[in-house]
């Protein structure tokens, strides 16, 4: 491998420096930072999302391109597309000289399927590997959770499957109000149904298969968004060739956040809170818990060492990690009906 690696941002908001500062601590000083902005308004953030004082090229050493040309001159080995969801395969439609890449695209890869089969033709062409960031895969809990099912040594039999996930978008990002924030906005890819897609991944993750039975989607709140803030969906999965339910609730609504998996099986259940990095296993009565270190950044750096292993050994993306999971998922959120 060269000396450095040379990695191309598309968007700088709260996501894009996470990945950057990550970067910087995983690669140290064997990579160069190169960011196509036209639209500068968000802050240098600290590493808690919290605005601070500074300039985001000084510190992080990123160098700003204006043409894309540039692409071609610099032999870009990564590009991060972290820019506005409705924007993902637009952008990566536009590097049309990028070839024998490394792209990673933060959830979910767009906002409609308009363009997916132009895209998944690009990408073949031009023999790009694409990485999607679905980053609570590598949330320490939903680890353990996934390794218990897998080894089906404790439940074998799953009847119905609940997932949660309900916050305040006023408390999003602290930096910024929140009817400017993309989450907020439909040109942007914005709604909780979209924005709230880990939910949807992980059951597609846990269990390979999902039909949509029934779903509801609204605008509930007085909150000035042009979105969905409430999603309700029900789903038939199979585990171990049996039949269960899963049930997956989204909001932007509630006061304070919530954010589980409960696992109701023959025998007893299985509650994993990814907000307190505790799961607990339920069986007659006697309940084992598991705790797990409450550093948030955890998963994020996990996410990236993942996604660089591929990267230095020139590997294949594998399909459960690339643009055909990322369109599966974007196919059922897309059918959650108003």
């Amino acid at each position: 491998m060269k000396k450095n690696i040379n990695i191309l941002f598309f968007g700088l908001g709260s996501i894009g420096q996470r990945h950057v500062r990550n970067l910087k601590k995983l690669l140290k000083n064997k990579v160069n930072f190169y960011a196509y902005r036209k639209i500068k308004n968000v802050p240098l953030l600290d590493s808690y999302g919290n605005k601070t004082n500074g300039n985001i090229e000084e510190k992080f050493q990123i160098s700003i391109i204006s043409n894309l040309t540039f692409v071609e001159s610099r032999n870009i080995d990564i590009v991060f597309i972290t820019n506005p969801s409705s924007l993902h395969l637009d952008t990566v439609l536009k590097l049309k000289k990028l070839k024998n890449a490394y792209i990673f695209i933060e959830k979910p890869i767009d906002a409609t399927l308009k363009k997916s089969k132009i895209f998944l033709q690009h990408v073949k062409k031009n023999k790009l590997q694409v990485f999607v960031g679905y980053n609570m895969r590598f949330h320490s809990g939903y680890e353990k959770l996934k390794n218990i099912l897998k080894k089906g040594n404790i439940f074998k039999e799953i009847y119905y499957v609940i997932f949660k996930c309900s916050e305040n978008i006023q408390d999003h990002h602290s930096y910024e109000d929140y009817k400017v924030s993309y989450a907020a906005q439909k040109k942007l890819g914005g709604g909780v149904s979209l924005t709230s897609i880990h939910e949807i991944d992980m059951m597609l993750d846990l269990f390979g298969n999902a039909k949509i039975l029934r779903s509801y989607k609204d605008k509930l709140s007085r909150f000035k968004l042009n979105v969905d803030d409430f999603s309700l969906s029900f789903y038939k999965n199979y585990f171990l060739g049996k039949k269960l339910v899963s049930l997956i609730i989204l909001d932007f609504i509630q006061s304070n956040k919530e954010r589980y998996i409960k696992v109701v099986a023959k025998g007893g259940e299985i509650y994993l809170d990814l907000n307190k990095y505790t799961l607990k296993v339920i069986k007659k009565n006697k309940i084992k818990t598991f705790n797990f270190g409450r550093d948030r950044n955890l998963m994020y750096m996990n996410e990236l060492k993942f996604f660089l292993n591929y990267f230095q050994k020139q590997k294949r993306i594998p399909d459960n990690y690339n643009e055909i999971n990322a369109f599966k998922s974007l196919k059922l959120v897309l059918k959650i009906k108003k």
